[in-house]
């Protein structure tokens, strides 16, 4: 009983405990972190630079798939003509390089998923510097992340948005390099 007592006060004086602090002068904004990434400069770059490796990446993996294809077509037409132990050894030969394509494949794609966090990791620590160097100059106590797919804020007034000042100053920090 004395614990549903305790939660009843809690409930009833907290918001007037706590209303005073929020009250004077909270400042909050938010920013589209995605959206950053999309348009500004650097993450245009970023995402130029990315589809460069990727696709560098996916001709090395297309080459050895034509090749594979090619194994496994001359594999199938001299087939009935060649000895057993023959056979056997060509498709040994199949299945080694089938196995390396795999790996291979793996090593690139996992390549890959490096590549993009340490650019993401990059750029997101020069937004940040941007966001707290906008944060402190307008005062905002919180800067949220709309992000993608609506991030954590649920409602927002579009005065709030510091986006476009973010896309600002990152394009004229990428101009200067």
């Amino acid at each position: 009983m004395k614990k549903i007592s305790l939660y009843v006060a809690l409930l009833v004086f907290v918001p007037f405990i706590a209303a005073p602090v929020f009250a004077d002068g909270l400042r909050i904004a938010f920013v589209n972190a995605q959206k950053v990434l999309e348009t500004s400069q650097g993450g245009k770059q970023i995402q130029e630079k990315m589809e460069e490796f990727v696709s560098s990446r996916q001709k090395i993996i297309d080459l050895e798939e034509k090749e594979l294809k090619d194994i496994e077509a001359d594999l199938r037409q001299q087939i009935e003509l060649l000895s057993p132990e023959a056979k056997r050894a060509r498709q040994e030969e199949f299945q080694r390089k089938l196995l390396n394509y795999q790996k291979k494949a793996r090593d690139l794609n996992n390549e890959v998923q490096r590549k993009k966090v340490e650019s993401l990791k990059s750029f997101n620590r020069k937004m940040e510097i941007v966001i707290k160097a906008i944060a402190e100059k307008e005062a905002y106590d919180f800067v949220l992340d709309t992000g993608h797919e609506g991030g954590v804020v649920l409602f927002a007034k579009e005065t709030y948005d510091i986006t476009a000042k973010v896309i600002t100053v990152l394009d004229k920090a990428t101009e200067k390099k």
